[in-house]
């Protein structure tokens, strides 16, 4: 029986808006965070991505008076939210504990990619949708339509 394919953590980069890095403690933030992921032995990696920040941050920034339906609500009245995670206060070492937790709890797996798509349950994978696209292809089906605005 193989191995698999196991994955690690190369790198984890903070994007701060405006530069303003959040005090450790900080119950108003948010952070955009890429983090870089490859197989274990390989120095390649892939973007996975998501914003972190405290829950009164995400309701200032989904106040009601601050929604712009045609830039907020592409699709009507409903966010989905993929790669959002809440922290009640602004941690980097909580928030890298939680990171490799993911790499536990998704690989091994057969290949990168499957691990990937694991992964993309709670981290936005930068190739998930091209994946998909293969896979219908292979499949003989059609392309996705997109969730986001509609195509007549």
């Amino acid at each position: 029986m193989s191995a698999g394919t196991s994955v690690e953590i190369k790198s984890v980069i903070l994007h701060w808006p405006y530069g303003q890095e959040a005090d450790h403690g900080a119950t108003h933030f948010r952070v955009g965070v890429q983090v870089l992921i490859g197989e274990v032995g390989n120095d390649a990696a892939d973007s996975f991505d998501l914003i972190v920040c405290s829950p009164s941050r995400l309701a200032e920034i989904y106040a009601p008076n601050n929604w712009d339906a045609d830039e907020v609500l592409p699709s009507g009245n409903v966010l989905p939210i993929t790669g959002l995670w809440l922290m009640k206060t602004w941690s980097e070492a909580d928030l890298r504990d939680a990171l490799d937790r993911l790499i536990p709890a998704y690989s091994p797996g057969p290949d990168f990619a499957t691990v990937a798509a694991r992964m993309g349950r709670v981290i936005s994978w930068e190739y998930d949708y091209r994946l998909d696209a293969q896979q219908n292809d292979a499949a003989g089906l059609p392309p996705l339509r997109s969730f986001w605005h509609d195509e007549n």
